[in-house]
């Protein structure tokens, strides 16, 4: 493994399949048939013409799209590892977390279709990156999405976030398999991890949805999707196109439930947390054996993302993670891989009510539960590590945390953390914190602020008392109306708003250090805790949020944001406004928020925070402090006020010591009782060298 020398656990890494080679000639041939069939072409817009001249599905396309699919890849992958040894690398049952949190307890996250370059982002990553990292004290680098995105099939992209994959290999906006290779070898060098993302449950509507739609051979069972007989095609909604595809009003799913089509509920129906999503239609499809049909399909959060079907008897679901498992920890060496399972979570029709006993944690959340412990456990048998990256409610944690994967998105954190620098109220943050030390909750596998720049979800407030309230609160707080609970905004942006800034007000350089403070006082909510921590080159550079006029391909939070050797930014979207500047601006500058940022990463890692545990949480209004024990002894204390106000603040201490302020620099020593004078939205991080025996406030 890069930068992980013991031999006891590491990445199995195969041998690059050399089939593909044979398989070019055969590629070529169907290429040049399929360019050669009127209406019919690869790329852009290939799927979504029909076609007419022929009594079936063209054969010669449909062998191209399966070739471009990740069914299609999927047995040449798993020949690597079928009845070879390498089954026998690694556990299945793993759990040695340690070696990760020591090798990268801090890790840089990067969206490529969020970095302007003027060739492969990969081979822009391999630049001058790696080295500033180690500068940094950051120990890993996690770029997702980075598998094709769906849009190349449709006529019109849909305004999104990227996660829309279709394929196992890369996104040519992305790079080559050759520029991540030469990638990780720079990381490896300089004792950098690498991660990424799995495919998400929910797909884009790619070329594995069209063979299964087509009737293809082997394609059957891959997603939620039933075929309607014709005469109930009136219930169905009218569109011109085979896959223009639309979701079903009420009635039509009333309809089809009638006839037995679909389930007369589900249990993610009962998951207020749940991303929303129903039931689809397509257009009429001719299939390869000349037959019309129309099929409906479950999506999530948007028709263009199906959703795969995990519980099918023929397997095929499990098929595309295992190869995909293969090919991201296996042949690619990525030690860490992010499973974004949540769309499945639910998807089973509940028991009989006439049963009668409560049904368990595993049962309603079934199949998505095992199907995460089952993409762990793969995981762990090529040597690396799994992470649960979508936003579950913080009531979850620690059931998911209990049946296999290695670490989970942080949802104590946020949107709790948010909540408070918007409101100037710590309360809620700091009963969740209570409630999971007191549940004895590992603090050290959740991971703190992954996925955090794009945005907040306020749905996560309801697991709290009161919770309801608190959402709506929040809601109103942050300008949304109606039943949209998700802000997409980026950290900075956010900091901005609680500032009363608006984005031209942001940028003036008069407001810089107080956009600067309440940004770090938002960051020490997670930076101050156990666990690896995820921090985003949007959040390093300060990037505010881009229009959505500006913005039409991805979401209004992203836009283009400068790599350290970038000059000039060119992509699909603007570059984002950055209220902090370019790494290497910033890095003339010791009190920039770059160099402040570094000093606490640098100090985590040497104190060994990722790996300490959460003892006290103390709060008055919007002040919190955090203190956490320290594995080689001693304590890690930090302080913050939320608010816009000053703020005087007394804490108890769990042990007489030397206390060193990690911004300053200063040490102090403190009693038992600690009282400090906050300024509004101001942080202090303070490691305590003690030399009495701890005893927990």
């Amino acid at each position: 493994m890069s930068g992980l020398p013991l031999p006891e656990h590491r990445i199995v890494r195969l041998p690059r399949p050399r089939g593909l080679a044979l398989l070019f000639p055969l590629l070529l041939a169907a290429l040049l048939l399929a360019a050669c069939t009127p209406g019919r072409t690869p790329g852009r817009g290939s799927a979504v013409r029909p076609e007419t001249r022929l009594p079936r599905a063209d054969p010669g396309y449909v062998q191209w799209l399966e070739r471009q699919s990740m069914l299609g890849a999927a047995p040449l992958l798993a020949g690597q590892v079928s009845g070879t040894e390498r089954i026998w690398s690694n556990s299945a049952q793993s759990k040695n977390r340690s070696l990760l949190l020591t090798a990268a307890p801090n890790w840089l996250e990067i969206d490529p279709h969020t970095v302007g370059a003027s060739g492969s982002v990969l081979a822009a990553l391999g630049g001058s990156l790696p080295a500033l990292l180690n500068q940094l004290g950051i120990g890993g680098l996690y770029v997702a999405p980075t598998g094709e995105r769906g849009d190349i099939w449709q006529e019109v992209p849909r305004v999104g976030t990227a996660d829309n994959v279709t394929a196992l290999h890369l996104d040519k906006a992305v790079g080559s398999d050759e520029d991540l290779s030469r990638l990780q070898e720079r990381l490896e060098a300089a004792h950098i991890q690498l991660g990424g993302e799995l495919p998400p449950a929910a797909t884009g509507l790619g070329p594995d949805f069209i063979l299964q739609a087509r009737h293809a051979p082997r394609f059957d069972g891959l997603y939620a999707m039933i075929s309607v007989p014709r005469e109930l095609w009136g219930s169905l909604p009218s569109v011109p196109g085979e896959w223009d595809c639309l979701a079903l009003r009420p009635d039509a799913v009333s309809a089809l439930q009638g006839r037995g089509l679909l389930p007369p509920t589900l249990l993610r129906q009962e998951l207020d947390w749940a991303e929303p999503g129903g039931w689809a239609a397509t257009g009429e499809v001719r299939g390869t054996d000349g037959r019309i049909r129309r099929w409906v399909y479950r999506f999530a959060e948007d028709p263009q993302r199906p959703v795969l079907l995990w519980q099918d008897p023929s397997g095929q679901a499990r098929r595309i993670f295992s190869a995909a498992i293969i090919r991201h920890t296996g042949l690619q060496g990525q030690a860490l891989a992010g499973l974004r399972l949540e769309a499945l979570f639910g998807l089973d029709v509940p028991p009989p009510a006439n049963e009668g006993g409560a049904a368990t944690l595993s049962d309603r959340l079934t199949p998505g539960y095992g199907a995460l412990a089952a993409a762990a456990r793969e995981v762990h048998r090529y040597g690396g590590w799994a992470m649960q990256a979508d936003a579950l409610p913080p009531s979850l944690l620690a059931p998911v945390l209990r049946m296999g994967v290695d670490f989970s998105r942080d949802s104590l954190i946020a949107p709790a953390a948010e909540y408070a620098l918007l409101s100037g109220d710590a309360a809620p943050l700091a009963r969740l914190l209570r409630q999971a030390r007191d549940g004895e909750l590992d603090q050290t596998r959740l991971a703190r602020g992954l996925h955090g720049w794009q945005g907040v979800d306020w749905r996560l407030l309801r697991d709290l008392p009161d919770g309801e309230n608190l959402a709506r609160e929040a809601q109103r707080l942050s300008g949304l109306t109606g039943e949209d609970f998700r802000l997409w905004t980026t950290p900075t942006s956010l900091a901005a708003r609680a500032l009363g800034l608006d984005a031209e007000a942001a940028l003036r350089p008069d407001n810089a250090q107080r956009l600067r403070r309440a940004s770090l006082a938002l960051l020490a909510c997670r930076a101050g805790l156990p666990g690896p921590l995820f921090i985003s080159l949007q959040e390093l550079t300060g990037a505010l949020d881009v229009p959505r006029s500006v913005s039409r391909d991805i979401l209004p939070s992203r836009g283009l944001v400068p790599l350290p050797d970038t000059s000039a930014l060119s992509g699909a979207v603007s570059p984002a406004p950055l209220a902090f500047g370019p790494l290497r601006e910033q890095m003339a500058a010791q009190d920039s928020f770059l160099m402040l940022t570094a000093r606490l990463l640098l100090a985590r890692q040497a104190a060994g925070l990722a790996q300490g545990k959460l003892v006290s949480v103390q709060q008055t209004g919007g002040c919190l402090a955090l203190c956490s024990s320290l594995p080689e002894g001693g304590y890690w204390l930090t302080v913050t006020n939320l608010s816009g106000r000053e703020c005087e603040f007394s804490v108890q201490l769990p042990a007489d010591g030397e206390l060193l302020d990690i911004f300053s620099g200063r040490s102090l020593t403190a009693g038992r009782r600690l009282s400090l004078s906050l300024a509004a939205y101001e942080s202090r991080h303070l490691v305590m060298d003690t030399h009495a025996a701890p005893s927990a406030p």
